[in-house]
């Protein structure tokens, strides 16, 4: 689902809590009343890193969940933004751009929902989380990482509701199943249970091959990706990635304003993956 740029909003916030969960992964939550009032499931917001110019460019980051008027993001400092990001303090002043992008489709009509999260692509889940249980939808969410350390708590993608569950996979089998994200698909998946999926590109691209080798397609598979962004509304073309179009034949569209979420069917998976990584954050 998208949103206008009408939407859009340059909003000057405060830093609320910094969280390091383990692994380098860290959630930053600030008061942004506008965005935490307006971020729909999957959009993003650009975060400026710092006062000065170096770095130049915001950093993109899904709205992982919003509370009255506070949202937060979860990053890993990994490059000059996130570092700068991870070092914030309550207090400190935080400016963010956005409700920015599409987001996940909600009200699907599915009964139930899957959610696949692989490293920091838990990112976008718990907001998603809530609004799919909002409609009335059973959730079962898969979090998978390299190993324990690396995990979103599961405890974070419910916030408070029990019905939700959580189903972890460790790679080196320290915590959960032993495995990648996409063996944690049920036997069960058909045509009632809507999915959803966040991670590295190359796991989305596993998903969809995983997916088309099934007997029954589910109703809805929708993937965030990622790109890297300069702009965030489509301006600089920096975050183009390779679609399919009705002919067979392939076109470009943008992350930032087409996506990032799109249905796993519209993405042109080989060709992506021959393109480059994106840059370090």
């Amino acid at each position: 689902m998208s949103r206008s740029l009408r939407e859009v909003r340059d909003e000057h916030g405060e830093v609320v809590a910094v969280e390091v969960l383990g692994g380098g992964m860290v959630e930053v939550s600030a008061r942004l009343p506008h965005l935490a009032a307006t971020a729909l499931p999957g959009q993003f917001a650009q975060l400026r890193c710092g006062d000065g110019f170096s770095p130049l460019l915001r950093r993109p980051f899904s709205v992982a969940w919003s509370e009255a008027d506070v949202v937060a993001f979860i990053l890993a400092p990994v490059g000059a933004g996130t570092r700068i990001l991870a070092s914030l303090r309550p207090g400190d002043p935080l400016t963010a751009l956005g409700p920015l992008g599409v987001g996940f489709t909600v009200d699907t009509g599915a009964p139930r929902s899957l959610c696949l999260s692989g490293g920091l692509g838990c990112a976008p889940f718990p907001l998603l989380v809530r609004a799919l249980r909002g409609h009335g939808q059973q959730v079962t969410v898969v979090s998978g990482a390299a190993s324990a350390d690396l995990l979103y708590p599961p405890d974070r993608f419910a916030r408070g509701d029990p019905d939700v569950d959580v189903v972890e996979l460790t790679v080196d089998g320290s915590r959960g199943m032993r495995g990648v994200v996409t063996a944690g698909i049920p036997d069960d998946l058909d045509a009632a249970t809507a999915v959803y999926a966040c991670g590295p590109n190359p796991m989305l691209a596993a998903l969809s091959r995983t997916l088309a080798g099934g007997r029954t397609p589910p109703r809805i598979v929708e993937v965030s990706l990622e790109a890297p962004m300069g702009c965030g509304f489509g301006t600089c073309l920096g975050c183009a990635l390779p679609v399919h179009r009705g002919d067979g034949a392939s076109q470009w569209a943008l992350c930032c304003s087409d996506g990032p979420v799109m249905s796993i069917r519209l993405v042109a998976w080989d060709e992506l993956m021959r393109l480059p990584p994106a840059h370090v954050a």
